[in-house]
Parts: structure tokens; sequence; C-alpha cells
């Protein structure tokens, strides 16, 4: 009897050396796999796992079966053999798994089963702490009768078995955390260094994808004056939509919005939300998770990613990490807005909020290395509003001052989005016409010229008409510098002032 029990001692020290010679999940379930079948005397072995936000289980490893079979099987949790294991964790021992697939009439098992060569198989359930995970699977291809010893080593070596599996699942998982740690790190760093807000958007969806799954992933920034979502970045299957908004429903992104709080909804997602008083929107998904993006009390806007096929892909985890890149987001969104309100302050006119000088030499620059790219032409013109001294003279300084605030609004509204209206300097106003060459400018001047005639502006209710004279400048033949195409044009107004001088004088 103590012989037997000395070698029943090294066989189990033998498995126990086997399979927790690594923490690594995958080499783990090898491990089981293959000494499964040498303990227990069989000719193959497989363990099927439930597949993450599914009632799905598939091969994970696996011990002399072919790859066609391994590939191919799978079973549904509460289904048959292993499907009932794993749903009431207790081993199952099928002597005849042929005369067992027949009379449950499971033609798909009893091909495989056949075309596998397999006859006998022992189930044994890998009990989680949560709920089971699945199944380890032992075949016999000759009939086999389990004794009474051999249910006393299976119960052995299957406590020792879960307990391997979930050291390794929980390594696993304190490496994913590790890892998302170490991710999170370097988001902060790339976040913190983008100062433009599309650069920022990038980032931020990139490297969330290298943590979490991001097929349908979205950024939406929140106006609370327009009452209006924007969804910056929207995501779905992989591929990008186009940039959308919407007024403010109660939808899920709302509901984040308005309680400031992460959502996450692991699965039955409808019912869940129509618990919350939330309105589906759109494709059902089966999975959801929303954060807020906020810089102190004030909710700037949401982080959400979702599933449409598979249930808990997303954890209390997850959120805890979206939320902190949400939140290393907002920083960045502020520094963001308050580098683009900073440079916008730096090239925009103060009085008239149009562009200034140091804009338009950005622009003419280039419009000059496109046009030498694509071949292409450009015009400018500037304009000089006649007689601009007298009505200041006349009025005061903050009629003036308003008379060019409009002179510019006008000059904004009877140009194209291409161009590029900018103050000069006093009263003169410089427009920059992409794609447009010299008889395209003359026609556009003679067009401003006609608008203006028949326009007045009204200041402190006056009506006040105001013309100009505009010296043009066409790229690349008056010019092939900014400067020479400024000189070009500025030469072109005076020589024009002079002749509405002489006019003046002589009739």
């Amino acid at each position: 009897m103590k012989e037997q029990d000395a070698q029943n001692i090294e066989f189990l020290a033998e498995i126990v050396e086997s399979i927790f010679s690594s923490v690594e999940l995958q080499h783990v379930l090898n491990g089981i796999a293959q000494k499964a079948t040498e303990v227990l005397g069989a000719d193959a072995s497989s363990i099927m796992l439930i597949e993450p936000g599914t009632q799905e289980m598939r091969i994970r490893a696996s011990y002399n079966l072919s790859p066609e079979y391994v590939n191919i099987v799978k079973a549904k949790v509460g289904g048959d053999l292993s499907g009932k294991v794993v749903a009431n964790g207790k081993p199952v021992y099928i002597p005849d798994i042929i005369t067992y697939f027949t009379k449950t009439r499971d033609e798909f098992s009893l091909k495989w089963t056949k075309k596998e060569g397999l006859v006998s198989v022992i189930s044994l359930p890998i009990i989680g702490q949560k709920k089971n995970r699945g199944t380890i699977n032992v075949y016999y291809r000759k009939a086999h009768k389990v004794s009474a010893k051999e249910k006393r080593v299976i119960s052995n070596f299957a406590d020792f078995s879960n307990v391997a599996i979930s050291n390794a699942t929980m390594f696993e998982e304190r490496k994913r955390q590790i890892l998302a740690l170490e991710a999170l790190n370097l988001i902060g760093q790339k976040i913190s260094s983008v100062s433009d807000f599309e650069s920022l958007v990038e980032v931020v969806y990139g490297e969330t994808s290298k943590i979490m799954k991001t097929e349908n992933f979205y950024l939406a920034l929140y106006n609370k004056e327009k009452h209006e979502i924007r969804f910056i970045l929207y995501v779905e299957e992989g591929i990008r939509q186009k940039e959308k908004k919407r007024k403010l429903r109660s939808g899920l992104t709302e509901y984040v919005i308005s309680t400031q709080k992460p959502l996450l909804l692991p699965k039955d997602v409808n019912e869940e939300s129509k618990k919350l008083g939330i309105k589906a929107m759109g494709r059902a998904a089966r999975c959801w998770l929303g954060v807020p993006i906020m810089y102190g009390k004030k909710v700037l806007g949401v982080i959400g990613v979702q599933d449409y096929e598979k249930e808990e892909i997303y954890d209390e985890n997850d959120m805890k990490v979206l939320l902190t890149i949400a939140n290393q987001t907002a920083v960045a969104i502020e520094n963001s807005q308050l580098y683009e309100e900073t440079r916008k302050m730096a090239i925009t006119d103060p009085m008239t909020g149009l562009y200034n000088i140091r804009h338009l030499y950005n622009v003419l620059q280039l419009e000059i290395e496109r046009a030498k790219r694509y071949n292409l032409s450009f015009s400018m013109l500037i304009i000089d509003i006649d007689n601009f001294k007298e009505h200041n003279d006349k009025y005061g300084h903050l009629v003036g001052d308003e008379l060019l605030r409009l002179y510019g609004k006008f000059l904004m509204d009877n140009t194209r989005k291409v161009d590029t209206v900018t103050r000069y300097g006093g009263d003169e106003f410089v427009i920059v016409l992409p794609e447009t060459g010299k008889m395209d400018a003359e026609h556009f001047i003679v067009r401003l010229v006609n608008k203006l005639k028949r326009h007045t502006f009204k200041v402190q209710n006056k009506q006040i008409g105001l013309m100009g004279t505009m010296g043009e400048a066409s790229f690349p033949e008056d010019g092939k510098t900014s400067e020479e195409i400024l000189g070009f044009a500025d030469r072109n107004l005076l020589r024009k002032k002079k002749e509405k001088d002489m006019r003046r004088r002589t009739s």
C-alpha cells in the first residue's frame, strides 16, 4: 500500500511539474492536452474554451488530432457533450461516442467523430472563479471503459489543470494590465506632444487600438451652446465613416454626457438601455462602452467603443483604461484649442476679423509651391478703398473702423471658400484667388466693382457708398516669388489710382 501511495505521489508530482512549468496560457493549454493523453493512456485530446462574448466553444489546444478537426469542430454552451459539461460543471464518460451522437442525431459531430476514428471520450469541465471556462476532452480510438482508479487520477488531474489554467489566465490578465499601463504612459507622452487637433484625434485612436478592440470606435465633441454632438472620428467595422453631427437626443452618448460618468453595457444592450431611459439608435450593439471626456467639471465629449457580434468584449478594466485615455485627451483638447486660438490670434486682424499680412505671406508661399507642383496659375489683387480718409475725417474713427469691418465682410461674402481675404494694412485689402489666371482675375474685378456700385454700407443710420481701386497680379507671368507678385500688384494699384486722379481732374 505504501509502495502504491509512493508511486501515486511520484506520478502526481510528475503531472504537477509538467503542467506548472509555464505561466503562459497557450503553453499551459498545450502541456495539459499532451499530459492528459499520456496520463490517461488515451490516443488524443483537445481543450475547448468559451470564446469571449459568445456562447460558442472552440478548440484552443489539441494533441494527436487532425488540423481539419481542430479548425472545424465547435460546441455551444448547454448543447451536446462538451456544451453540457461546461454548463453543468460535471465530467462525462462516454464509452461509445458513435452511438451517443447517433441517438442525439448530431450529424455534424457524428461525421467528424467517424472521420477522426474516435470511439470513447472523457470530458472534464475547466472550472473558473466566476464561471466555467471550457472542457478538457480525452479521446480513445478503441473502446475504453473508465475504472475507479482512473476516475481518481482524472479527478486529481482535473483539479491540477484547473489551477494551472486559472494561474495562467490571471498571469495573462496581469500581463495585459501591465501592457495597458505602458501603453497609457506612451499615449500620455504622445498626446501631450501634439498641438493640432487633427493629429491628436489620430493619436488617440491609434494608441487605443493597441490596447483594446476598436473596430467600432468614435470620438465625439459636445457643443453645449448648439445642443449638438459632432462625431470627429467614427469607425464602423474597421472602416472610417464621414464626419457627422447631430442635435442632442436620448441616446447612449447623450446619457454619458448628461451623467458625466462612464457607462459599460457588457450584454443585453437594448434591454439595459431601456431601463436607463435611453432610446436605442442605429445598429444594435451586443456590447457597448462609453466614457466622458472631462476637463474639470466641463464635458468636452465622449469616446465610445462597441461590438455588434459578441457580448462581454469590454469589461471594467477596459472602462478604466478608456477613462484614463479620455482624461489625457481632455487636457490635450484644451491645449490644442488654446494653441489654435493663439495661432489664430497671431494671424488675425483684430479689427476686421480677417487674416492679417503675416498669414498672407504664408498663403502666397503655399500657392506658389502648389502652382509649381501641379502646373497651375493663381492671381491676387490689392484693393484700396477710394476716399476712405474723407469718410474717416467726416464721420470719425468709430464709423471708420466699422466701415473697414463691413468692407471686409463684403469681400468675404463675394469670394469663394477657397479664396483668402486679408487686411493688408490701413484701408487696403488683399484677395488671393487660387487656380485663377489673369483673364479670370480681370473678370472677377469687373464683377466685384459692379457689386460695389450697387452696395451701400449702413453705419449709425448712415448709408455710405465705398468704391475701391484694385491692382492685380498673376503667377507666374507677373512674378515668381511672393515679393515679386505683391510688388507687381502694388505698382498696378498705384498706376490705376493715378489714372483715376487724372480722370477726376480732367472731368
